[in-house]
Protein backbone atom coordinates (compact mmCIF):
# COMPACT_ATOMS: atom_id res chain seq x y z
CA UNK A 1 0.00 0.00 0.00
CA UNK A 2 1.57 3.38 -0.92
CA UNK A 3 1.09 6.06 1.96
CA UNK A 4 2.56 8.88 0.47
CA UNK A 5 0.39 10.96 -1.26
CA UNK A 6 1.31 11.99 -4.71
CA UNK A 7 -0.01 15.46 -6.22
CA UNK A 8 -3.10 13.60 -7.55
CA UNK A 9 -3.60 11.59 -4.00
CA UNK A 10 -5.20 13.16 -1.39
CA UNK A 11 -3.26 12.28 2.20
CA UNK A 12 -5.18 9.50 4.24
CA UNK A 13 -4.37 7.67 7.07
CA UNK A 14 -5.20 4.09 7.97
CA UNK A 15 -7.43 5.06 10.85
CA UNK A 16 -9.71 7.33 9.05
CA UNK A 17 -11.16 4.55 7.88
CA UNK A 18 -11.92 2.90 11.44
CA UNK A 19 -15.01 5.02 12.72
CA UNK A 20 -13.67 6.87 14.82
CA UNK A 21 -14.39 10.87 15.60
CA UNK A 22 -12.15 13.67 17.15
CA UNK A 23 -15.19 15.32 17.60
CA UNK A 24 -17.17 15.23 21.13
CA UNK A 25 -20.91 14.12 20.82
CA UNK A 26 -23.33 16.74 21.17
CA UNK A 27 -24.29 17.41 25.41
CA UNK A 28 -27.28 15.95 26.15
CA UNK A 29 -30.14 18.26 27.33
CA UNK A 30 -30.33 18.65 31.17
CA UNK A 31 -34.29 19.28 32.42
CA UNK A 32 -34.14 22.48 34.75
CA UNK A 33 -32.81 22.47 37.92
CA UNK A 34 -29.88 19.78 36.91
CA UNK A 35 -26.18 21.32 36.68
CA UNK A 36 -23.55 19.30 35.29
CA UNK A 37 -20.23 20.16 37.50
CA UNK A 38 -16.50 19.15 35.83
CA UNK A 39 -14.47 18.47 39.29
CA UNK A 40 -10.29 17.19 39.65
CA UNK A 41 -9.05 14.37 41.61
CA UNK A 42 -5.90 13.92 42.27
CA UNK A 43 -4.63 10.39 42.68
CA UNK A 44 -1.79 9.97 45.32
CA UNK A 45 -0.85 6.44 45.59
CA UNK A 46 -4.21 4.43 46.94
CA UNK A 47 -5.66 7.54 48.29
CA UNK A 48 -7.80 10.53 46.24
CA UNK A 49 -8.11 13.96 46.82
CA UNK A 50 -10.53 17.26 45.71
CA UNK A 51 -8.25 19.52 46.76
CA UNK A 52 -4.41 20.12 45.49
CA UNK A 53 -3.01 21.20 49.09
CA UNK A 54 -4.13 17.51 50.12
CA UNK A 55 -3.01 15.49 47.07
CA UNK A 56 0.91 18.23 47.98
CA UNK A 57 1.14 16.95 51.67
CA UNK A 58 0.23 13.31 50.97
CA UNK A 59 3.04 12.98 48.32
CA UNK A 60 5.44 14.53 50.78
CA UNK A 61 4.36 12.34 53.24
CA UNK A 62 4.80 8.94 50.60
CA UNK A 63 8.28 10.56 49.78
CA UNK A 64 9.67 11.08 53.48
CA UNK A 65 10.17 15.23 52.85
Amino acid sequence: MNTVPTPNQSATREWESEGGSLQAPPPTPLPDGVTAVTSVHYHVGPYTYSRLEDALAEHDRQSGK
